[in-house]
């Protein structure tokens, strides 16, 4: 503390009292010095960059400026730190603590210019090939960027904690083993991770793109470092992680210089040969005709005699990728199709079926069926006129004998 003892007023105050003011008033000095760096540095020595980075076109010049003024200002600190712990000599723990806090401001302000330095250096894949030899997708620049500024963090904080006096090989040892653990129970997280890098660097297909896998077809909206979202035709939004999609046959309809046409034209079974010849004649012209199509790809040719027609098949590459465009484009070669077979005379088969019918079966004629001989009803029989006179003889001869036997009984009586 010789600079104490310079100090006449300070000079009688006891060893005690003079620490004590040391530490109150250190933290004031190292303030005081490091603006008087700063505005030394920033209003002196970068003026004369300010000025030419503003007669500039590019912003470049100005954004290295900003790059470089924000580590100033705190390894300025660090030098004022070292500078007032020298000045004053603290002595045991306080100058090996000045020392170290003064050092590792100096080792975060370089770690910090490069942490800025990476997001105004301008890589580009060429740059990146001309430099390892490796030939990088643009999509994957961000992030390598963002790689490259987590290994600059944690390089910087390890090297600060070896500056207080701490093993490092301990440390990253120890962070071996944190990362393995975290490695096992996030395997999955790491898989889509990679899945991500992997998608970014084949490129089977970017935002935009219309694909179709074996979970989902649709068009992809958003490639995150975890998942893919892609929309679906009917608009819900499906998440699928990336580790499947790496895995997965992956179709990109969007990559298509030219879409296949392919299909059969049935004619009737009344075309005769020559006729049939007209009409592949001229389908075959008016494919070649066309601007659209691809003329070393044209085939028309009679194939089959089918069940209910005869076959044409016609195939051809439309050099249109656009899924509407090539719809329009094939409408237009139906129509001018039609228009080539009605020309001619001829008609469109559809399926059907002839039944040919050589003799009816003789209906048989029913058997006469015989009826039982009609019977007339047997009237009941009539009563004679002789029987009707005896049947009255005899009730009169019972008459008769019931009163002879009444008048025998009273006659007794009176006797």
């Amino acid at each position: 503390m010789n600079v104490i003892q310079q100090i006449p007023i300070l000079r009688d105050i006891p060893l005690e009292q003079q620490a004590l003011i040391v530490l109150l008033t250190a933290p004031l000095l190292v303030w005081v010095v490091s603006a008087l760096f700063r505005v030394v540095i920033l209003n002196f020595v970068m003026a004369p960059f300010r000025r030419y980075a503003k007669r500039t076109e590019s912003d470049l010049d100005d954004r290295a400026l900003t790059v470089i003024e924000r580590p100033i200002r705190i390894l300025m600190i660090g030098v004022a730190i070292a500078i007032i712990s020298a000045g004053l000599e603290f002595k045991g723990d306080v100058d090996t603590l000045a020392d170290n806090i003064a050092n590792s401001l100096i080792i975060v302000a370089i770690f910090y210019f490069v942490y800025n330095l990476v997001d105004i250096i301008s890589v580009t894949t060429e740059s990146l090939n001309r430099l390892v030899g490796l030939r990088v997708e643009e999509r994957l620049l961000p992030f390598i960027r963002v790689v490259a500024k987590v290994f600059i963090v944690v390089m910087g904080l390890l090297i600060v904690v070896q500056e207080f006096g701490y093993n490092i090989a301990g440390l990253v040892a120890s962070f071996g083993v944190i990362g393995l653990a975290i490695s096992l129970a996030a395997q999955d997280t790491a898989a889509n991770v990679l899945g991500f890098t992997t998608i970014v660097s084949d490129n089977p297909f970017q935002v935009g793109d219309y694909i179709v896998t074996p979970d989902v077809i649709g068009t992809v909206e958003e490639v995150g470092v975890r998942t893919t979202r892609v929309r679906k035709l009917d608009q819900s939004l499906v998440t699928i992680p990336n580790r499947k999609l790496t895995d997965a046959a992956v179709t990109n309809w969007s990559r298509l210089s030219k879409r296949r046409l392919d299909f059969y034209l049935g004619l009737t079974y009344d075309t005769d040969s020559a006729h049939m010849r007209d009409v592949l004649h001229n389908i075959r012209e008016m494919l070649k005709e066309r601007n659209t199509i691809d003329t070393d790809s044209v085939i028309v040719n009679f194939v089959e005699f089918g069940d209910s027609s005869l076959n044409i098949r016609i195939i051809a590459y439309v050099l249109i990728a656009d899924w509407a465009e090539f719809t329009a484009e094939q409408e237009a070669i139906n129509l001018d199709i039609m228009d080539i077979v009605a020309n001619a005379g001829l008609s469109v088969a559809f399926p059907s079926t002839s039944v040919y019918i050589e003799s009816y079966p003789r209906r048989a004629e029913p058997e006469p069926t015989q009826l039982p001989p009609r019977q007339d009803p047997v009237p009941p029989p009539t009563a004679k006129a002789s029987d009707v006179i005896d049947q009255g003889i005899s009730e009169a001869r019972y008459q008769d004998n019931e009163a002879a036997s009444s008048d025998d009984g009273d006659g007794g009586d009176a006797r």
